[in-house]
């Protein structure tokens, strides 16, 4: 669900630098409630009388439904939810392929492909 305007070389910095330019979509945000509990998390859904949160995008736990009046204060995070440091473990050639898999969308006969690594990357 990338950005069908984004380029190969935009798509390495959001994977290298993760935080320096965060969707809103993909913003978690801290909610201070009544109670003196702190929930973090990415707003899935929101209305007037609730919000739903999820903490974890990648655990499959159920999301955490916020009454609005329970909220005190909200805060968006400057940090994102990818980690820093993905790209560590891969050689430059993985790099690249997994650049290209994610520039073309998937698409395994699109242009990125063509001509090996020497041809455009």
């Amino acid at each position: 669900k990338l950005d069908p305007k984004m380029t190969p070389i935009e798509i390495l910095k959001n994977i290298l630098e993760p935080s320096a330019k965060i969707d809103d979509q993909y913003r978690t945000h801290a909610f201070s409630l009544a109670s003196g509990k702190v929930v973090a998390g990415m707003i899935l859904e929101q209305n007037a009388r609730q919000v739903k949160v999820i903490e974890n995008p990648l655990a499959k736990s159920e999301p955490i439904v916020i009454a609005r009046d329970e909220i005190e204060g909200q805060q968006p995070s400057a940090t994102s939810i990818m980690p820093k440091g993905l790209l560590d473990r891969l050689t430059r050639e993985e790099v690249l392929d997994l650049i290209a898999y994610l520039a073309a969308r998937g698409d395994a006969h699109a242009p990125v492909f063509r001509g090996g690594h020497a041809h455009g990357h």
